[in-house]
């Protein structure tokens, strides 16, 4: 048995320009943990994600000096009901966004998500890499997002082993481009290298997320470094 990471609809991308951007409809199974995943520019309030269900956040990060953003939201999936999700920034516009959505399962937690471990990491050089708290549990499934400002689409390669689950961008200005990437199992490192496939340096901003095995109990890897209250 394995955590099982399976897309909801394909990565909306748009340079509206507005507070509010509406995702790809898609309609997940009864049951399904629902992982909402945003990255917008020109923006970093606390913004929310609406549809179907209540969705909650579960991580932020704001990155290229503070003017852009990813968001991470979690929902519980009901029933095999359509659900459209829309991402709502706190307060002003944001230049371009993508959003996408994927389904998990296989993970323990019951009605939230159980995380054993997020971490992120920012900054503008080609490679860009996550170091994680611990080592990932082999059994455990990952999620990781990264955005990147200044390119259009095409920019990122999944880390070795990894499927990239969608990757979209903004072929006009302004350029943004957003990859979602995950691997059910088989991860045991503390690092997870994002590996460009050009070579320019952009500011980036990355979330990798651990999400634990259905069945046992999983303790938080060194220094606590789980921060998450889906924890079990």
């Amino acid at each position: 048995m394995a955590v099982a990471f399976t897309e909801l609809a394909a990565m909306s991308t748009s340079t509206s320009n507005t507070n509010q951007y509406t995702g790809t409809a898609g309609t997940p199974a009864a049951g399904d943990i629902l992982i909402g995943l945003v990255g917008i520019t020109a923006n970093v309030t606390s913004g929310t994600m609406t549809g179907a269900w209540t969705w909650y956040t579960l991580k932020e990060l704001s990155y290229n000096s503070g003017a852009d953003s990813v968001h991470v939201f979690w929902a519980k999936a009901t029933a095999a009901t359509a659900t459209t999700p829309v991402y709502t920034t706190a307060s002003g516009n944001g230049s371009s966004c993508e959003i996408y959505v994927l389904r998990v399962t296989g993970s323990a937690g019951g009605g939230c998500p159980c995380i054993r471990q997020i971490s992120t990491a920012i900054g503008t050089s080609a490679n860009p890499a996550v170091v994680m708290f611990g080592a990932i549990n082999t059994n455990n499934g990952c999620i990781g997002l990264i955005a990147e400002n200044g390119d259009s689409s095409a920019v990122f390669t999944a880390p070795s082993s990894w499927a990239e689950n969608a990757e979209a961008g903004t072929g006009t200005a302004p350029r943004h481009s957003t990859e979602v990437a995950s691997r059910a199992s088989g991860e045991t490192g503390t690092s997870v290298a994002w590996t460009w496939t050009n070579t320019s340096s952009r500011p980036w901003g990355a979330i990798v997320m651990e999400f634990c095995l259905l069945g046992g109990r999983q303790m938080s890897p060194s220094g606590g470094g789980y921060s998450s209250p889906m924890f079990y």
